[in-house]
Parts: C-alpha cells; structure tokens; sequence
C-alpha cells in the first residue's frame, strides 16, 4: 500500500496532538494500580551492570506512582543462583522497605519465576553439594517473606490474580508443565468465581500465549484456551520475549487480552539476534508498565525506565470487559496503522565515501582496503501522519543499476523506534558497503520508509553513482 506525499508538518502536529491527548491523566484516583516488569536478568554483568540501576530505578518510579503491586514477570535473575536473588531482594526493599509505599500502604510484589531463574536449581532427588538454590521454599521466605508456590490466587483492591512459576523441581511431561496447570486450575476457578462481572482478572506467568502479541509465536508454552479457558475476564501478563514496548502490537486481544510487557534488560527484534546486534542505543531501551483500573476503564502505560518519557499513547480499555468493546484486536490495530510519509520535497543523497571511522578510498599502490567504505547515502526522516502509535520502523534501501533498473542489493536500515519517538532521528544516513555493490556501475539507490505493519512510503530515489575499485 502506497500513498503520495502529503503536508508533513500538519501531519506530524496532528499526529503528536492526538498523542497528548491520548496521553491526558485523569484526575481521578484508580481503584487499582499496579506496575509491569520483566526480565531483570540481574547478574547479567556484560552489559555494563545496568540492570540493577535500572531495576531500582524501575522500583522507585512504581513507588512515585503509588501503585498498590508490583508485577515481575519472571527472569528476575539471570541464573537463579542465591546472590542474584539476594540483589534482586535487595533492589526491592530499598524501594519498598517493608513491602510498604510512601503512605506507609502495603505495596504487593507479585513475583512469578522465569527459565532462568530455575536455571540453576535441580529436582530434589538429584541435589547434591554443588546445588546452588537447596531449598526454594527456605530462602523464599527469608528473601520475600511469603510462601513459595508453583501456583497462587490473591485479592488485591476487590481484583483477583493468579500466577504460575516456571519450576522444574518437579517431573513434567513437557514444557507446559512449567506452569502446572492442575495446581492452577482451582486458583483460577476460585478467581473468576470471586471476581466481578466485566472485571479483569490478572494472570501472570514468564511464557508468552502464542500467536497474541507481537513475536509471541508458536511456542509450546500452553495455549491460553487451554490452560485459562476463554473468558473474556482473563487479562494474561507475561515477558520472557524481549520484544519493544513500543510496538503497538504489545497488546492483544481476541477472546481475552494478552500483555506482553516490555524487557528491562535488552530488546530484540528480528532479524537481530540478542543481545549485541542491535544497532545503537540498546543499553537505554528500558521499559516498565503501569496498569491503573477505574470504574469504567483501564488504562496502560508504557514508559522509558531510565528517562521517563513515554513509550507510546496510553492505551484504554472500556469497562465493563467485552469482546464486543475490545479496542485492541488485531484488526483494529492494524486499522489504525497508516503508511509512512516524507516531506515534501525530500530527496536522497549518494556519494562515494565512508563510514564512522572507516576507510574506503586508498592509494592503489595499498595492497589492502581498510574497514568498510561504499556509497553513502542521506535522507530526512519519514513519519507517520495521524497515527500516533505507529511509527517508521525501518527504512528498505535497495540499489539499483541505473540504466535497466536491475536490483543488486538491498539492506534495512533500522531506526530507534525501540528507544520511543523522542528518539527518532530528523536526518539517516546509512553506508551501503561497497563489498556488496558492483564496480564501475551507475546505481540509484532507491529508499522506502516502512512502518510496524509493513506499509511503504513512496520512494526518495538518488542520482546515480559509481565507484572505482582501487585493489
């Protein structure tokens, strides 16, 4: 889907208008706020120890909040061992000394376990010297000061939770085991029992519901109407992914609603592969959520951990829960999603050069090249107009032989749409290696900004350019 070029700086001011209102705060105090976190990964020391700052900056912003719980979606630690639960206890009660707020309230920290933190742990008949969590259930209560369970029910503010931890203490006959759905089942009964009609009820787990939010897949982690039913109540909260926060497919509902809820450690999306081929920046792409629940609505909010800028709009959800009223479908999502534009007038520009701190163009008497040169291309930044949780995700380069159009190569240039919009760029440029290009041949270099669903700008096509190869 292709659309011209329209007036880009009343699209973007219409675009960012509705954003803010999108973003208003009600005045009103919620019956129930809870925050989203996931995957911690304390103990994670090769990125820069970050994680743990994070963590307690994550904590210490839910306290400003005052939220009444805190929900950790698993992979809390990096390794289960008792030092990095012991941080991660740590990180905790310096924000909420006693489990309390700052009004001296009960804050609730409802933590389910993740694949690693049961990384280390071992099914009692085979723990030997060398086990390094010897009693979950011990160092559980003397960490977090409750009981440990493979599945919980609790009541929070009148709404009902339940949770599941990964454990692998026990024999399981596969990997949805992990969430032990018999010692589940009669918590959730005894949840949708008790809760309201039209009220959410949280479920909170690590694995992600396959084939809800983006990138979930088709993991064998239990397919909600499996495990859950589908009432239309279940409001199911997970991590394990990695995935942005800021795609707008973080959020998805059919005939309940799934939340995949941001990472704090890295993100990753494809075609990348964590944790270190992301393009920059990736140490900041920090998120954490908050949840406040009103009489007649829900609202979500996404937020940049270590900025506190905001990932995206907040998103709302009518109350009483409906499939009818759900805003949030695939189809309506991608109904919203329009195609990138960018200003008028804008071009690309090639020239033969080079990189950050590489060298293309040498002497032929060198006998080698060093680093990475090539055709360097710039161009203004795309946006997309009137959609304000949507944004360019990639630009689509291709080169192309300027007399008969044959296309040699082509490459994506990922923007920081992982960051969140305060991120983006005004101005791109990006080296087309010359390995990858044919000498001594005119190419245009075509340019398409593309959005989370795919949908493509009208290209900025450049003048042609070649190179000669020295060696």
């Amino acid at each position: 889907m292709e659309v011209g070029r329209r007036a880009f700086i009343g699209g973007g001011m219409a675009m960012l208008a509705a954003a803010g209102s999108a973003n208003a705060n009600r005045g009103d105090k919620p019956r129930l706020r809870i925050g989203l976190i996931a995957d911690t990964h304390i103990g994670t020391s090769w990125m820069m120890g970050i994680n743990t700052p994070a963590t307690e900056q994550a904590f210490r912003r839910f306290r400003e909040q005052d939220v009444d719980a805190v929900a950790v979606l698993g992979d809390f630690t990096d390794g289960g061992t008792v030092e990095q639960m012991k941080e991660f206890a740590r990180c905790w009660y310096a924000a909420f000394p006693d489990d309390k707020g700052r009004d001296g309230r009960r804050v609730e920290k409802m933590i389910v376990t993740g694949n690693h933190d049961v990384a280390c742990w071992k099914h009692p008949s085979k723990q030997d010297g060398s086990y390094v969590v010897p009693n979950i259930g011990k160092l559980w209560r003397e960490l977090f000061h409750e009981e440990y369970a493979t599945a919980w029910r609790r009541e929070i503010n009148g709404f009902q939770f339940t949770g599941s931890n990964w454990d692998f203490t026990r024999p399981k006959k596969d990997i949805r085991d992990c969430h032990w759905r018999a010692d589940l089942e009669p918590h959730l009964r005894e949840a949708f029992a008790r809760s309201k009609p039209g009220a959410p009820v949280f479920h909170l787990r690590h694995g992600p519901v396959p084939r809800t939010t983006y990138c979930s897949g088709d993991h064998a982690f239990g397919d909600a109407a499996e495990l859950f039913g589908e009432d239309e109540r279940l409001f199911v909260l997970f991590g394990h992914i990695h995935k942005p926060f800021t795609h707008p497919c973080s959020i998805w509902q059919g005939g309940y609603t799934a939340l995949s809820a941001g990472v704090v450690t890295w993100p990753d999306f494809p075609p990348f592969t964590w944790p270190n081929e992301m393009p920059g920046g990736i140490v900041y792409a920090k998120s954490q959520g908050t949840i406040s629940v009103y009489d007649d609505e829900m609202l979500i909010e996404r937020t940049n951990i270590l900025t506190g800028a905001p990932l995206g709009p907040v998103w709302r959800i009518p109350l009483p829960l409906s499939r009818a009223t759900f805003p949030y479908t695939t189809e309506k999502i991608k109904a919203r999603a329009r195609c990138p534009v960018f200003p008028a007038e804008a071009s690309v520009s090639a020239v033969v050069g080079m990189g950050e701190n590489v060298l293309w163009k040498v002497p032929p008497t060198m006998k080698a090249v060093q680093g990475k040169g090539g055709v360097l291309l710039t161009f203004p930044a795309a946006v997309v107009p009137d959609a304000p949780d949507d944004m360019v995700m990639r630009y689509e380069i291709v080169a192309q032989r300027a007399d008969d159009g044959t296309e040699i190569a082509r490459k994506d240039c990922f923007t920081e749409f992982y960051l969140g919009r305060e991120y983006l760029k005004n101005t791109y440029q990006f080296l087309f290696e010359a390995e990858r290009l044919v000498a001594d041949v005119p190419c245009t270099y075509r340019v398409r900004a593309v959005d989370f669903f795919g949908l493509k700008s009208l290209p900025l096509v450049s003048a042609p350019v070649s190179f000669h190869r020295y060696i």
